[in-house]
């Protein structure tokens, strides 16, 4: 895929410690700064990203003209598999140590996830891209990709009270943190395992 311009995505989830700076208090279950946010719906995710780049402008910290926003779709799996066309970033099987899901390390913790950027990232240098929370993206759910943008953007368009989440869940088994796996719930609900990292664009 080619895509229409050029975008970072963030090293981490974003932190509880990141959202309450930006949003002024954390609706997470599981307390700690360095814990990724959850409990978090679309609307919220996308709120924050519109209030962190009103803010980052008032401080002169980002470029005018940049804008941090949700990765569409087709970015997070791009960045996901840190060039790699296995199933999952590191090969076709899933190891110990590799990614916060039920079945891929020991010991394991089914009562909450564990602190963002504990285990090692993938190609990219990206952490969590695959267990851990579940991560909103811009699209709207479309069962498949059939009328898909071609371009990497998000698809927008059609039934919007359901977004897509990728990633997987500590809650989740092995298939669930692959690159390719996808995922929807709806819009404006706030779950126990549902968090996002962020995008730039130029």
């Amino acid at each position: 895929m080619r895509f229409k311009a050029p975008f970072a995505v963030a090293k981490y989830e974003v932190t509880q410690e990141l959202y309450q700076v930006v949003a002024g208090a954390t609706p997470s279950k599981w307390k700690g700064p360095r814990n990724s946010v959850e409990m978090v719906n679309w609307d919220e995710a996308n709120a924050f990203c519109t209030k962190a780049t009103a803010l980052l402008h008032k401080n002169k910290l980002l470029p005018a003209g940049e804008v941090i926003r949700l990765p569409s779709e087709a970015e997070w799996e791009y960045a996901a598999r840190g060039g790699s066309t296995a199933k999952y970033w590191w090969g076709n099987q899933a190891q110990p140590g590799l990614a916060n899901c039920k079945g891929c390390n020991e010991p394991y913790d089914p009562r909450q996830p564990l602190k963002v950027g504990s285990f090692l990232p993938n190609p990219f240098g990206l952490y969590d891209m695959g267990g851990g929370v579940d991560q909103w993206v811009e699209d709207c759910w479309h069962k498949n990709y059939q009328g898909a943008p071609v371009d990497g953007s998000a698809w927008v368009g059609g039934d919007c009270t359901s977004h897509v989440i990728r990633s997987g869940s500590w809650k989740n088994d092995a298939r669930y943190v692959r690159p390719a796996n996808r995922d929807s719930y709806d819009t404006n609900v706030r779950y126990p395992t549902h968090g996002f990292r962020v995008a730039l664009s130029p």
